[in-house]
C-alpha cells in the first residue's frame, strides 16, 4: 500500500465531485471526539462505492500502518458523494490521502439491487446490471446513495 497526497484535516474547503476517484482515503467525524474513515473503491450513477472500516480514531489521522490492520464494517456503500464532499451539505467528509495502489477487481462480487417485486435489477460496482429473481433481491443492499447519518448508523454499535 502506498499512500500519496496525505492532507491535514481541513486543508480544503472541500472535494470537488470529478476529482473524488477510486483509492482516495477519506475520514468523517462521528461526533466531537471520534472519526470513521474509509476509501473509495469505485464511482457509479449515483454517486461512489467505498468501504468504510471498522476502526475508530480519535483524530483525523490515517497512516500505511492503520490501513494495513483494518477491515470493513459491513459490506460497501453507495456514497453520496456530492451532499458529502462536494457541496459539504451533511456531516464533516474530507479526503485525507490517496492510495496509489488501490485497484478494484470483480473478485471482490459486491452487488446492489433497485427495482421493485417481479423486476428486480441487480448492479455491481462497475456499474454492471442484469435482473434476478425476488429471493435474491431480498438478500441485497438497495442502491441508493447513503448520507451522513446513515454512514454513522453503521457505527452506533461501536461507540
Amino acid at each position: 500500500m502506498s499512500i500519496v497526497n496525505i492532507k491535514p484535516w481541513d486543508s480544503k474547503p472541500r472535494t470537488m465531485l470529478r476529482f473524488i476517484k477510486p483509492g482516495d482515503i477519506f475520514v468523517f467525524k462521528l461526533n466531537d471526539e471520534y472519526f470513521g474513515f474509509g476509501r473509495i473503491l469505485t464511482k457509479v450513477s449515483l454517486g461512489h462505492v467505498a468501504e468504510i472500516f471498522d476502526s475508530i480514531l480519535t483524530s483525523p489521522t490515517v497512516t500505511p500502518e492503520l490501513l494495513s490492520s483494518v477491515s470493513r464494517l459491513g459490506t460497501p456503500v453507495v456514497l453520496d458523494t456530492y451532499s458529502l464532499f462536494d457541496k459539504r451539505l451533511e456531516g464533516d467528509w474530507q479526503i485525507v490521502a490517496h492510495d496509489s495502489e488501490f485497484c478494484m477487481d470483480d473478485t471482490d462480487n459486491v452487488y446492489f439491487v433497485y427495482g421493485h417485486p417481479n423486476s428486480w435489477i441487480r448492479v455491481d460496482v462497475f456499474g454492471n446490471k442484469e435482473s434476478m429473481a425476488d429471493l435474491e433481491a431480498a438478500l441485497l443492499p438497495k442502491y441508493s446513495p447513503r448520507g451522513d447519518g446513515e454512514v454513522k448508523e453503521m457505527f452506533e454499535k461501536a461507540i
